[in-house]
């Protein structure tokens, strides 16, 4: 199969770049927006966060079996890219809007958009997650996309994470209701149209195989399928526990810090830091397997984020030089993650000789969305049982559980990926083999179709 040229690359990273300017606006503001600018209970924004992440269960594996049946004339997954990004940049503006409510019906309100902000970009997600199966069969050049992929999304999160603010008092002032508002929509017209460009690239070029239509089979080659379970478990503890920092960022800045300008510099150096890790998972990808790479990565973010517990909240110097290095080790286990997706649904085929790419990939997208709920739900009990209180000084307890979020929590869960990934099935060795099997069954099925 012909190569992919570095275009080819990097458009399809164009297609990350736009979900993060979505998802790192949830991701690093949202909760902040939710309790200090729209009114909301801790407590109500992490059940809300979870319930959301509950209904992502269902509706992961529902869109991938929705793309594994879908056919068009720009193929399986490639026309979610075209006709989704609108109404997902309008309920985006949307879920960053504070009307005029009464208690009860900002909660109705913020459970309304936000679950169906989410159920949009899972209607992207997964297609787009997809791609990398149907654009190519080898594991280096879907480890090289996942590279590119991954430092187009963190150039993303670096422009959320530097601009937000500042945008949102250009736009607001003191009125961060609305400086909110106008960010996002800014925010997400940038989305819309990077979509579009991934979608006017890339291609889907991996032969489709040929075979019956049954949901049931789809379902039972992939829950019996040891890669799709060990893809999520990995992914579960990364997006819930790595995702913390970010979560409590506003907070430690705010309330331990001080000095809520310093977030901005905390998230750039963060984003920097994951930048920088997926250019080298780029090399470190030709040289070893994936799940190496995920377990030596999280490993090292083990020790980093873990020493920030014990760092003077004063020092900012050192926590900028230990987030920007942990985060390093996370592009490298993230971008490694997204390129195992592609694996994974090859390692479902290969084992049952059916093909469910969509479904196969709902394995990581779903660890994604429900991890990063799960920890939106514990960030919010735990701030809740510490007696946090929005906008007023806070006690030991409180302050003590924010760090504790920043630093022990996500060290404990890169110690929970480094056992996880040990029992991944696909080394460098069955990495080979699985290619080779697959491109003479594919070569058959073809044949024997044509016959």
């Amino acid at each position: 199969m012909k190569q992919l040229s570095f275009f080819d690359k990097v458009s399809y990273g164009f297609g990350d770049l736009a979900s993060n300017v979505v998802f790192t606006a949830v991701g690093t503001y949202l909760m902040f927006f939710y309790t200090d600018v729209f009114g909301i209970s801790a407590a109500v924004v992490g059940t809300l966060f979870f319930v959301t992440r509950m209904w992502d269960a269902v509706s992961d594996p529902i869109m991938g079996m929705i793309g594994d049946r879908t056919r068009s004339r720009f193929g399986k997954f490639r026309p979610y890219l075209l006709y989704v990004p609108i109404p997902l940049a309008i309920v985006a503006i949307l879920t960053f809007t504070t009307p005029d409510l009464s208690e009860s019906n900002k909660v109705i309100w913020a459970f309304a958009t936000y679950i169906l902000l989410m159920t949009l970009y899972t209607a992207i997600n997964i297609p787009y997650s997809s791609l990398p199966a149907t654009m190519s069969d080898s594991p280096v050049e879907r480890g090289q996309m996942a590279s590119f992929r991954m430092v187009l999304a963190f150039s993303g999160a670096l422009l959320v994470n530097a601009g937000t603010l500042p945008l949102v008092t250009f736009f607001g002032g003191e009125d961060q209701q609305q400086g909110f508002q106008y960010t996002m929509m800014l925010l997400s017209a940038i989305m819309v149209v990077m979509f579009w460009l991934c979608f006017a690239r890339v291609k889907e070029r991996v032969p489709m195989v040929k075979q019956s239509s049954s949901v049931k089979q789809d379902f039972a080659v992939v829950v019996k399928n040891r890669a799709w379970w060990i893809t999520i478990l990995m992914g579960v503890p990364m997006f819930t526990f790595g995702l913390m920092p970010f979560a409590v960022g506003m907070y430690y800045f705010t309330y331990n810090v001080g000095d809520v300008s310093a977030a901005g510099t905390f998230f750039t150096c963060a984003t920097l830091g994951m930048i920088v890790g997926a250019i080298i998972m780029s090399q470190l990808v030709k040289r070893f397997a994936k799940r190496s790479l995920i377990m030596a990565a999280a490993l090292s973010s083990m020790c980093f984020i873990g020493s920030l517990y014990w760092v003077d909240p004063a020092n900012l110097t050192m926590i900028y030089v230990i987030i920007f290095f942990n985060q390093l080790t996370k592009g490298v286990a993230a971008s490694c993650l997204w390129g195992v997706v592609a694996d994974t649904a090859d390692y479902v085929e290969w084992k049952s000789g059916r093909r469910v790419v969509g479904l196969s990939t709902s394995s990581a997208t779903f660890s994604h969305k429900f991890g990063m709920g799960l920890s939106g739900a514990i960030v919010g009990a735990g701030l809740s049982y510490a007696g946090y209180q929005a906008g007023v000084e806070q006690t030991d307890a409180a302050k003590n559980m924010i760090t504790i979020f920043m630093s022990l929590l996500p060290a404990f869960g890169a110690a929970c990926i480094v056992v996880i990934a040990f029992f991944y099935p696909i080394n460098a060795e069955v990495e080979v083999t699985m290619q080779e099997g697959l491109r003479k069954a594919r070569k058959a099925n073809a044949d024997g179709h044509k016959g």
